[in-house]
């Protein structure tokens, strides 16, 4: 680990850090030299530690992470549909080193879940921030890393270098031997690893929103997904049945704006579902590994 001559505080981000990932301290933690640790300093020291299963398994033996925060990653166009309100999802470890960029799929704990991704440093096109927000972008697409302390937002952006590169994005990572990919295909050719279709995902959530989510794993969010569109198909038929009765034809003409709005809700889920299965190789067996090389793992 690198780690620079210091005292106290030093010694205790240390106790902190995991043992097997090289850290460039300095950029880490600059704040450090002022002699006091902050709390963030201590969970993001905690957050390396904890996504240590998949680093050790991803960096190569020479490469040393310089910054890692935590947010919510997101396509620019999501903020228009339900994926902004989405953090089951999109929780995220963001992690920089000296050679790429990963983005490690978490739980509300902090713990490697389902997928990782990553983006070379010479495929950066362009970078820019406003308050906690980042924007990174290839020559692919623009994704939104969001939910940041501002100072570390300020801080990223401030360590990403844009190129002038209009070749390339971001890449999968095979989630048992991280092997990197630039599509999604149906297994790893390295390993064989199976992964989740998104064009199941998609026309699950198009016959009933939250089934795609369900078929991904992502079962919180596709549970509540199932709740909100059950009550408005039961609203829509409540509405449709009385004023059809009464009314015939000119009753059906009633039910028909929220008929219109379901089945926008419904599309729009296909598409957002597609969209976020295509964020991540989902694995059909597994997930990412939560244990250190050399320690069981209770995902295998």
């Amino acid at each position: 680990m690198l780690m620079p001559k210091g005292g106290q505080p030093e010694e205790e981000l240390k106790a902190l850090l995991p043992t097997t990932i090289a850290v460039r301290f300095e950029e880490m933690f600059p704040h450090i030299r002022t002699g006091r640790i902050k709390r963030r300093d201590r969970k993001r020291a905690e957050m390396l530690r904890k996504a240590e299963p998949v680093l050790q398994r991803v960096m190569n033996p020479m490469e040393a992470v310089r910054f890692a925060t935590n947010g919510a990653r997101q396509l620019s166009w999501w903020v228009l549909t339900a994926g902004s309100m989405n953090p089951f999802a999109n929780r995220t470890t963001l992690v920089l080193t000296d050679k790429r960029i990963l983005l490690i799929h978490t739980d509300s704990k902090q713990r490697p879940r389902m997928f990782a991704s990553q983006l070379p440093l010479d495929r950066i096109r362009a970078t820019s921030g406003r308050n906690s927000y980042i924007f990174i972008r290839t020559g692919h697409e623009q994704l939104m890393f969001h939910g940041v302390k501002r100072s570390e937002a300020r801080q990223l952006k401030g360590l990403l270098e844009s190129t002038a590169s209009k070749e390339g994005g971001w890449q999968n990572l095979c989630p048992r031997c991280f092997a990197a990919t630039d599509d999604a295909p149906p297994s790893c050719k390295k390993c064989g690893e199976e992964f989740k279709s998104p064009k199941k995902a998609a026309l699950r959530s198009l016959f009933l929103p939250g089934l795609g989510d369900f078929y991904l794993g992502y079962h919180k969010y596709g549970l509540l997904q199932i709740t909100g569109i059950t009550l408005l198909w039961a609203l829509f038929l409540s509405t449709l049945i009385p004023a059809t009765l009464r009314r015939g034809f000119e009753g059906v003409a009633v039910a028909a704006p929220i008929f219109a709005l379901l089945a926008l809700i419904h599309i729009g889920d296909a598409l957002l579902t597609r969209a976020k299965a295509r964020n991540g190789l989902h694995s059909k067996d597994g997930a990412l590994p939560t244990g250190n090389i050399g320690s069981p793992d209770p995902n295998l």
